[in-house]
């Protein structure tokens, strides 16, 4: 299959606002920078994809996207919600020739080359793949055909379960690949103290 991968990006200023009371604006840029690196390497490495691409509102993170080998996408001027860039693009790839992408999002600091393979074999095997976060509510990767079978939901309160619905309505076979590298993402203080902990 024309297989790409996506992820979403926000301006490293911007990002992980919850983090506030562990680490100040330019640690927090930082550390999103960091996380945003080793997800897009990760992809890289896997040797899954046809193209890597960015979607993102920072010339500064599509410089970088594009400085990792990744095509750096802009976000739509209309759009208002995570789903909004993401469908977006998804649209945009499919212009460029794919025919699946695996969305990912660029908080996931432990994903492994082994946790892309296994997206990329529940993709194989079923119309949809899906990465559950680790509270069982966010989607954390998301993989599809092209051109998308829905509206995704990234950015609800609970994406997962609105992804599942919205699979089964539409009669759509899903494969849930549930590992630690894709369950594991930072939005909290005490993710980042866990994350402190697994490094040591």
């Amino acid at each position: 299959m024309g297989l790409f991968a996506l992820v979403p990006a926000k301006r490293f200023e911007a990002a992980k606002s919850r983090l506030g009371g562990v680490l100040d604006g330019a640690a927090r840029a930082a550390f999103a920078r960091r996380m945003f690196e080793h997800v897009v390497s990760t992809l890289g490495e896997s040797n899954a994809f046809e193209r890597l691409a960015v979607v993102t509102d920072s010339e500064d993170v599509a410089r970088l996207a594009e400085g990792l080998g990744a095509l750096a996408l802009s976000d739509p001027s209309w759009a208002r919600t995570l789903a909004d860039r993401v469908d977006a693009s998804l649209a945009e790839l499919e212009r460029r020739g794919a025919t699946a992408a695996l969305v990912v999002m660029g908080d996931l600091p432990t994903l492994t080359v082994d946790d892309v393979s296994s997206l990329v074999r529940g993709l194989e095997a079923a119309d949809l793949v899906v990465a559950p976060d680790g509270r069982g509510r966010h989607t954390n990767a998301l993989g599809l055909r092209i051109p998308a079978p829905f509206r995704t939901h990234f950015g609800d309160a609970e994406s997962l379960a609105r992804h599942r619905e919205t699979a089964t309505a539409a009669s759509l076979t899903l494969s849930v690949v549930e590992a630690p590298g894709l369950a594991f993402d930072v939005d909290t203080e005490a993710d980042y103290a866990t994350l402190g902990r697994l490094k040591r």
